[in-house]
């Protein structure tokens, strides 16, 4: 109760914002499976919300998660994250920057009657931004409490024009199920895998049968936690090329984003990598 209250009243008072973090490519400046040109290997953002609170600062959505998938706040929320995050990417668009937006969805959201409704109004109240260029998240909270709900719903999605990223991916029981059922174009390696591939044998394994089930799918794999050069060099070798992570970027206000990219090639990251230890690449 008392964690609903303080983001209702951040809610309120108009104190709930978006920082962004970018989702690059590693294939030397080009998006893979993208039609559009990227900018210098940025395939788009991530949205995610931030409190401003009054005496602690920023705070992140572990202080409040709970809260933003509550039945009083889920969709008034969620309406505030589609009008933001679409209202930013449509500038960024205008300015010349051909961005995918993603953005996270709560269950409670998605499953909501009105969410396709709440999508299709968000749609059209932002016509400069193409619905190809935005990517709705869902973890497996949703499905998991109703499937045939969920599934219509993201297929609906899919109708619309919008992408669909399965987020967390490897951390449910029914991960495998949901690409076989889900219509996703995106599958999002959980960052507790990601980090530990170069010391763990396990996470090694993990990330690279996620990554090969994904690609003979045809499906775009995202790998989060990102951390250092030798994460992103054994990614490549698992012909994993979009990453996500500290490595490029913590999430940044929308006024940073300009400035990071017109700073940022992955070309810089390319060209530094040195050879691995032999036998790393082995699982």
């Amino acid at each position: 109760m008392e964690e609903a209250t303080m983001t209702q009243e951040a809610f309120e008072e108009q104190r709930l914002i978006m920082y962004y973090q970018p989702v690059v490519s590693t294939r030397d400046g080009s998006a893979p499976g993208q039609g559009i040109a990227p900018c210098q290997g940025v395939i788009g953002f991530e949205a995610l919300i931030r409190m401003v609170h009054p005496q602690r600062g920023i705070l992140g959505p572990a202080a409040f998660a709970n809260a933003l998938d509550h039945p009083r706040l889920a969709r008034r929320i969620g309406c505030f994250v589609l009008d933001a995050v679409l209202t930013q990417g449509e500038q960024w668009h205008r300015d010349g920057f051909p961005l995918r937006m993603s953005m996270n969805i709560s269950a409670r959201h998605l499953l909501d009657p009105e969410f396709l409704n709440d999508m299709r109004a968000a749609l059209a109240a932002h016509p400069d931004l193409a619905p190809e260029m935005c990517e709705i998240e869902v973890t497996e909270t949703a499905p998991m409490l109703d499937f045939p709900t969920a599934q219509e719903t993201l297929r609906a999605c899919n109708n619309l024009g919008l992408r669909i990223a399965l987020d967390d991916f490897g951390t449910g029981s029914a991960s495998l199920s949901y690409l076989q059922k889900l219509p996703a174009q995106t599958i999002k390696v959980d960052q507790s895998f990601v980090r530990d591939i170069l010391n763990d044998p396990r996470d090694f394994a993990i990330v690279a049968g996620i990554t090969t089930t994904a690609n003979m799918l045809g499906l775009e794999v995202v790998a989060e936690g990102v951390e250092t050069v030798g994460h992103l060099q054994l990614l490549k070798t698992l012909d994993c090329h979009a990453m996500q992570g500290y490595l490029f970027s913590k999430p940044m206000p929308a006024g940073e984003v300009p400035g990071w990219l017109k700073s940022f090639n992955i070309l810089n990251y390319n060209n530094n990598l040195t050879p691995l230890p032999e036998g790393l690449c082995r699982i």
